[in-house]
């Protein structure tokens, strides 16, 4: 067993030093919408730290990532929220222009609710992005804007038989610096 786990970090150093700048970390803050039962909430902010790596295809840029997410959101008369826990994502980029690269991706993100002293259940929560990333050839940053959107059902004790739905939409300002 440990030589093939040898094997295949050794494969893996391997196919990310043929990439230069192959590995990353990053982060992002941005602001929210979201609906919780269908009602608004008045204020939202977003924040992810993340760390990934370029998998090196020639023509169409692929990243894979592990990222912690914290959502917080405050109602008038509700008091404050936070949704927060780790997510794998996976991007595919979009070749068209040198230096702005469009990207999809998808992710699950492991999370939960709190607010109040309630708390939800950890929940596998699936995430959707779409972006633009600004990256020059020559600089290890990267840059750019994203919209993503999660829809979920948080269930627990705290929140009974019904659970709590959320719908959240975000667009945010992320950055990357490549080693």
């Amino acid at each position: 067993m440990n030589k093939k786990v040898l094997s295949l970090s050794l494969a893996g150093l391997i196919l990310a030093s043929a990439n230069a700048n192959a590995f990353y970390i990053g982060a992002g803050v941005g602001t929210s919408k979201t609906k919780v039962d269908g009602e608004n909430v008045d204020k939202d902010n977003a924040l992810t730290v993340s760390t990934g790596f370029k998998i090196p295809l020639p023509l169409i840029p692929i990243r894979a990532e592990v990222e912690y997410l914290q959502f917080n959101s405050e109602e008038d008369g509700l008091g404050e929220a936070k949704t927060y826990g780790v997510a794998a994502n996976a991007y595919v980029g979009l070749p068209l222009i040198p230096l702005i690269k469009p990207y999809v991706g998808m992710g699950l993100a492991y999370s939960q609710l709190k607010g109040d002293g309630e708390k939800s259940d950890w929940q596998v929560v699936p995430q959707y992005m779409l972006g633009l990333d600004l990256s020059l050839p020559l600089i290890p940053v990267a840059g750019g804007i994203e919209y993503r959107y999660m829809d979920t059902k948080f269930d627990g004790k705290d929140f009974g038989n019904d659970g709590v739905k959320t719908k959240v939409h975000t667009v945010m300002m992320k950055g990357r610096f490549h080693f």
